[in-house]
């Protein structure tokens, strides 16, 4: 990748000598580079390199940050999945978790104890420990 200057110097060799090849072989870019830099130096626009570009972009906007941020102050104990379902937000439920952490919120699965201690397969057990009292 070329910098500002590089660019800037590449335009004006290629307003001396009008050969896309030679200032390609020279620069070591493509003649499509060359034509490039050169119609965005005559159309007036920067020749920066622009970074802010790159990557990938965000899919959470700062309104959908905002209500995550206000789904959890409502109800603390709201789990990532429930945040994602109410919200209808765009992403998985681990890009959901990683925004929490990054706003500086901690999450925990939900306890299942109570549910776990209905069930018929922990019933059993249940009675077994409170039979086996030695106090009675």
């Amino acid at each position: 990748m070329l910098s500002k200057e590089m660019r800037e110097i590449l335009v004006k060799a290629f307003n001396e000598i009008h050969d896309a090849d030679k200032v390609a072989e020279i620069f070591n870019v493509s003649r499509r580079t060359v034509y490039t830099y050169v119609e965005k130096a005559r159309e007036g626009e920067s020749l920066e390199v622009r970074t802010s570009e790159r990557g990938r972009k965000a899919k959470l906007t700062e309104q959908d940050k905002e209500a995550i941020k206000n789904c959890i102050l409502e109800k603390p104990d709201i789990t990532i999945h429930e945040i994602n379902e109410k919200l209808q937000l765009p992403v998985s439920d681990e890009q959901v978790r990683r925004t929490v952490n990054k706003m500086g919120f901690r999450r925990k699965k939900k306890s299942m104890h109570a549910v776990e201690r209905e069930r018929p397969r922990c019933a059993g057990k249940a009675q077994r420990v409170e039979n086996s009292d030695p106090d009675t």
